[in-house]
């Protein structure tokens, strides 16, 4: 059965995981009891050696995951367990879909083929004009479905997207933003609401302050290491005339992208000051060193909802910071504020060098990502010519910064 936006059932489908040395994940072999009521291992059969058959589906379709589940669809590395969850429910209900498919499409995985593909998509099709898909989430079941393809053998089974949708609109996303997220925008005092968490939880106050001066994301800001993840300039290889410290962000970047960011005013250096204070030991992240990385997040998204830091309450969420910081970047390389707030047009050229550096800064590596953040670029009015980029070195640069002047372990 399927749910009516036609997304997989969060219940259906769900494997636990767990990883090897290799690398791998893997399921613990099942067991069953003998005569004597002793256990003995039975190990499961070999994908190879199972010839087609449409009764064994789920048991198919649980080997495919477990071989192949683990890796990137295109790249030579592994993904998170949130990926794997989502595409394993993706697959069940997938298969699911299918068979109570009035056509009653009983098949073993293998034996998946370009007519399933089209019975899928038309429902989507159906979904979409009915406003119960976005195309967002068409998008993703699309790449879930292509990668599946080729770990079956058959990578050049779908066609493009567009072969398979008569109104372009239905399954195009628009990263153009027309909404300002920022929690300026909702006129919340950051550093208030910042204050008041930290009388109940500093290490979720630590987050918000790294999310408000770094703009990191949430999981970025929670696996933070303050003493460990600042470098000097010669440490990181950048110019010595420019910011005399940068913060490596390379734990829980989206893609494994890891990115420097200048430690170049008195925000981000009284952010690392509270983290380091907050994170005791040299290798401590800022979050409770009693609770492990799920745990953690959990806490942490627990704390913002106990104070209202959610688009219901204050109408603001922890990812609204990285909206704010960059329309905070935007303005000051532009001297505007960016579309979405209602800013001026300025020069093309500026405009593109400005969004650059925020999707670096940001961690993306699309500049089109900025429309998100910044909102998509309207026609310029006549005005001068493009003043010249800011320098990477802000109001700080060289100056000694508080508790930073110290030796790195």
């Amino acid at each position: 059965m399927h749910n009516r936006t036609g997304s997989p059932s969060p219940a259906r489908g769900k494997i636990m995981y767990q990883r090897n040395d290799d690398s791998r994940k893997t399921t613990s072999p099942p067991r069953h009891r003998t005569g004597r009521g002793r256990t003995r291992t039975r190990e499961a059969p070999a994908l190879d050696d199972m010839p087609l058959d449409p009764r064994r589906c789920r048991l198919v379709l649980h080997l495919i995951l477990q071989r192949h589940n683990w890796r990137h669809s295109s790249k030579h590395k592994g993904v998170s367990h949130k990926t794997m969850g989502e595409r394993a429910r993706f697959c069940f209900w997938l298969f699911d879909f299918l068979r109570d498919h009035p056509r009653r499409f009983k098949l073993d995985p293998r034996s998946f083929s370009g007519r399933h593909v089209e019975a899928v998509t038309r429902h989507w099709q159906a979904e979409a004009r009915a406003v119960r898909m976005r195309p967002a989430t068409i998008q993703t079941y699309f790449s879930f479905m292509k990668t599946f393809a080729g770990w079956i053998g058959k990578p050049q089974l779908l066609k493009p997207i567009a072969s398979y949708f008569d109104d372009p609109r239905l399954y195009r996303r628009s990263l153009a933003s027309g909404i300002d997220k920022s929690w300026r925008a909702r006129s919340v005092d950051v550093e208030a609401v910042i204050r008041e968490v930290e009388a109940y939880d500093v290490h979720a106050a630590a987050a918000l302050r790294l999310m408000q001066a770094f703009r990191l994301r949430f999981k970025e800001s929670t696996m933070l290491r303050p003493h460990v993840d600042v470098l000097t300039a010669a440490q990181a290889g950048q110019p010595e005339d420019g910011a005399a410290f940068y913060l490596d962000t390379h734990r829980g970047t989206k893609g494994g992208r890891g990115r420097l960011i200048p430690i170049d005013n008195a925000l981000r250096a009284a952010a690392i000051d509270y983290a380091r204070k907050v994170a005791v030991g040299v290798n401590d992240s800022v979050s409770d060193p009693r609770l492990d990385l799920k745990q953690a997040l959990r806490r942490l998204r627990y704390v913002m909802e106990r104070h209202g830091i959610t688009r219901a309450a204050l109408g603001v969420t922890p990812h609204g910071l990285r909206h704010q910081g960059a329309a905070e970047d935007y303005e000051a390389m532009t001297g505007e504020r960016p579309p979405v707030a209602g800013g001026t047009p300025v020069d093309h050229a500026l405009d593109q060098q400005a969004r650059q550096r925020i999707a670096e800064h940001l961690g993306h590596g699309r500049v089109q990502i900025t429309n998100a953040y910044c909102g998509s670029r309207r026609p310029a009015a006549t005005r001068s010519p493009a003043q010249p980029m800011p320098s990477e070195d802000g109001s700080i640069g060289r100056e000694r910064l508080d508790g930073l002047g110290q030796p790195l372990a």
